[in-house]
């Protein structure tokens, strides 16, 4: 999982520790997809927040796949709605969450360590 999102994120990338320490956590639920791409969730209450998604190979359908898994496993753990955090300028991705069905909630000035904004979505489940 490091060295995908490593590849999918090389200015920010996680290491493998922070995964362990993530997915021993109550709540968190990790998935992979062989062909490149990783999704790591966390349901608390009735709320979910997508941690990470990346892939290593855009336009496949891997991250589609991997983020209706995430919001079927929210949805079972009794989640209500998702949150995420998406670079304002990463139009990919946010088209792949509109079309998910999220929508803005919020903006974070400079949340990025590039100094970048991010977009709260928001999807109701």
């Amino acid at each position: 999982m490091a060295a995908i999102h490593a590849a999918a994120f090389p200015d920010d990338p996680w290491d493998e520790e922070s995964f362990v320490i993530l997915l021993g956590q109550p709540g968190v639920a990790g998935f992979l997809d062989d062909g490149g791409g990783i999704l790591l969730l966390r349901v608390a209450a009735d709320e979910a927040e997508i941690l990470t998604i990346g892939v290593t190979t855009p336009r496949q359908g891997i991250g589609q796949t991997l983020l209706r898994a995430g919001l079927d496993a929210a949805r079972a753990a009794g989640a209500v709605a998702a949150f995420l955090e998406v670079a304002a300028d990463n139009a990919a991705a946010r088209a792949l969450y509109h079309k998910a069905g999220f929508i803005q909630a919020g903006k974070r000035r400079r949340y990025y360590p590039n100094g970048d904004d991010a977009l709260v979505l928001r999807l109701d489940l």
